[in-house]
């Protein structure tokens, strides 16, 4: 399919960035606890986890084990704690530039190929798909979580995508389920549904989404789906 000569329209660009998964699902915790008024689970992680705590004092943050004390809300300080850095400390690339530019601002709906791809995909239902080992339903739930894992409709609140400088954080993935999903949307569990509106669509997001995982599965690390303007 050719993108090029399709409207974006005024849709968010998305990035697909390295993270640390495992990492992630900690901090949300921590984080949701904090916000209750409970500081421990925090000050456990940052203890438990030096390089964060010297990651965030090195962004300004002198008391780190206070959740209470540092002004940053609760996205970008999840993004920066957990974000995968290079060793000129600077954010991990996945994927070439082609991918993550076709991945960053689809051609319809919300403008995520990742959206397009929950609405138009079906179980594949051939004999040969059955024996696949990632089926279309897990192969949607990790789409699912990539998508909005992070937003209002599974967690009841926007606290990871309004953040005050505009970070929208709506998902994420550990490694473990980078594999998973890269592993299904290589096979052959699912197929598209006959009126699907962009001749191709599927196979281009697909395609630029197994590329951007692949990268990912090479580095193990998770990713982020994080939107801006």
């Amino acid at each position: 399919m050719d993108l090029d000569g399709l409207d974006g329209g005024t849709s968010p660009f998305i990035t697909l960035d390295a993270c640390d998964g495992t990492l992630v699902t900690r901090l949300v915790s921590a984080l949701e606890e904090a916000a209750a008024g409970n500081n421990t689970h925090w000050s456990t992680m940052m203890d438990e986890n030096p390089s964060v705590a010297e990651r965030l004092k090195g962004q300004g943050i002198e008391n780190p084990n206070d959740r209470s004390s540092i002004a940053w809300d609760d996205p970008t300080l999840l993004f920066t704690a957990a974000i995968v850095l290079t060793s000129e400390g600077r954010a991990l690339p996945l994927g070439d530039g082609k991918a993550r530019e076709r991945i960053g601002r689809f051609p319809f709906g919300d403008g995520s190929p990742i959206s397009y791809m929950i609405e138009y995909m079906r179980p594949n239902h051939q004999r040969a798909a059955l024996t696949q080992r990632i089926g279309m339903e897990e192969i949607l739930t990790l789409l699912n979580k990539l998508n909005h894992g992070l937003s209002d409709q599974h967690i009841g609140h926007h606290r990871y995508n309004e953040g005050k400088a505009g970070m929208d954080i709506r998902g994420y993935l550990s490694a473990e389920e980078v594999r998973t999903l890269r592993l299904g949307l290589a096979g052959r569990g699912w197929s598209v549904t006959a009126d699907e509106p962009l001749d191709g669509g599927m196979r281009d997001a697909s395609k630029n989404l197994i590329a951007v995982l692949r990268a990912a599965e090479r580095r193990d690390v998770g990713v982020f789906l994080r939107t801006h303007s």
